[in-house]
């Protein structure tokens, strides 16, 4: 992770279907390591990049095999489109839209298991 954090700015704005997420390239970083934890083998396919300039419409699919160790948690297959946004270094903004109820449950899934 230390490698693509570099090309995240220290104040990394992401919002998920229009609602604020991340604030800072930090919180980023801890939301990265929940999703390894969870999905060790978690993985992001690009399926197409629109450039435009700072800007860029990036299509993928979001893929992963739950832990072992996290009973009763379903892989990872979520697709959508984010709008991303750079200042030339990079990247400052990222606007995510997807269907984020499969992850969202995934995610509810395994704070449950960890509790139980």
């Amino acid at each position: 992770m230390a490698g693509t954090t570099a090309l995240v700015a220290a104040d990394l704005y992401v919002e998920v279907n229009g609602i604020a997420q991340v604030s800072s390239g930090a919180d980023d970083e801890a939301a990265m390591a929940i999703l390894y934890e969870i999905y060790p083998d978690y993985r992001r396919e690009i399926k197409r990049i629109i450039d435009s300039g700072d800007e860029a419409a990036v299509i993928w699919k979001m893929l992963g095999t739950p832990s072992s160790a996290i009973e009763g948690i379903l892989p990872l297959e979520v697709e959508g489109v984010s709008v991303v946004t750079g200042d030339g270094f990079v990247l400052t903004k990222a606007s995510l839209y997807a269907d984020s109820s499969a992850l969202d449950q995934a995610l509810a899934r395994a704070k449950q298991a960890k509790r139980g």
